[in-house]
């Protein structure tokens, strides 16, 4: 059941404590022998109208924090609020019957356009299909809708007899974005919509989901590995590592002011087009830790320059350093609100 509130929330989207669990089997019968946690306690708003943006490497958590606001992926634990005029719906606990009639709310941009393309229809079926699976079963109504869309997306209407493998990589992208607002949706999931193309493209979509947001109001969960792209977009970064959240802010507080070392790396690790400028890197140091286990303690247990024993146990704290700029301490490093990162570089 939905827990209606007669007034509007500024946020479209409110995460809390969102948890994400696998569990690790083998043998004949299946016996559960660990746990990966994909997404672990996790908690953040999408505003209406703005982007989030959330970075991390491959296998951090942020395609699956995607499925699980989707309901693609049942979450373990948490909540999911969906705000709209009918009040606040916590997605994570409807059944599929009282979800089904909020889906059409959320859509989601996906990172190989080929591929989430059905091969076997044309422009006009694939971008069509959305309406016609919710009951508008006119076809020159949906042939009106498609030609709509298609001039919006930078497509020309006479396209729809086409099929995908016409054409290029990009212009796969704004079929995909184009099916994406054919139900006239408020939220998007843009899950690396722009990873597979060349720059020059990788610009063009940026600009496109952007103008399609002013114009639409739309609200965006952008899902990418490559920060520079995310800076251009966002409103506000969400850092992830290891399932964990390690540090939130406006992109001027992340790049400029960024606290934890692990988004230092990330920066870091951002290509400089100027060849003869020279840029310290920052790596990682010790080793990458095992998913399965990492438990309720710190992440960066084997990076650490001074580790304690409560490190081991002690679940880490996200601490608001300024006002929307959240960084994630280890529980024993809290009361001096310094890493024990820090002290590396001395200790080397």
């Amino acid at each position: 059941m939905s827990t209606k509130s007669k007034v509007k929330n500024d946020n479209i989207i409110e995460i809390k404590n969102l948890k994400k669990y696998y569990n690790l089997t083998s043998g004949i019968l299946k016996k559960v022998t660990g746990q990966v946690r994909a997404v672990d306690d996790v908690s953040f708003n999408i505003p209406r109208g703005k982007t989030i943006g959330l970075v991390g490497e491959s296998g951090c958590g942020k395609t699956t924090i995607s499925k699980c606001i989707l309901r693609a992926v049942d979450p373990t634990a948490g909540d999911i609020f969906l705000n709209n005029e009918k009040g606040s719906h916590n997605l994570a606990t409807l059944s599929e019957g009282d979800l089904r009639p909020l889906r059409r709310e959320m859509q989601m941009i996906f990172q190989d356009p080929f591929s989430s393309l059905n091969p076997r229809m044309n422009l006009f079926d694939i971008v069509s299909e959305p309406l016609l699976l919710n009951g508008i079963k006119n076809r020159t109504e949906r042939q009106d809708r498609v030609e709509e869309l298609l001039v919006k997306v930078g497509l020309r209407s006479e396209y729809m007899i086409r099929y995908p493998h016409a054409f290029s990589g990009g212009q796969r992208q704004r079929i995909g974005i184009a099916r994406a607002l054919a139900l006239n949706p408020a939220f998007i999931v843009c899950d690396e919509p722009v990873s597979g193309l060349d720059v020059s493209v990788q610009a063009q979509v940026i600009n496109l989901l952007m103008d399609l947001q002013d114009e639409l109001g739309l609200s965006y969960l952008f899902v990418s590995h490559d920060l520079s792209i995310v800076r251009q977009i966002s409103d506000q970064i969400n850092v992830m590592y290891f399932g964990r959240q390690v540090e939130s802010g406006t992109p001027d507080e992340i790049f400029n002011n960024s606290i934890h070392p692990y988004t230092e790396t990330l920066i870091s690790a951002i290509p400089n087009p100027d060849p003869d400028m020279k840029k310290e890197r920052k790596p990682i140091l010790g080793e990458t830790p095992n998913p399965s286990a990492i438990g309720s303690g710190c992440s960066f247990l084997s990076d650490c320059s001074g580790p304690r024993d409560e490190c081991s146990t002690e679940t880490p704290i996200l601490v608001e350093e300024s006002p929307g700029h959240n960084v994630l301490y280890c529980a024993c490093c809290y009361e001096d609100t310094k890493c024990a990162w820090y002290p590396r570089e001395e200790s080397q």
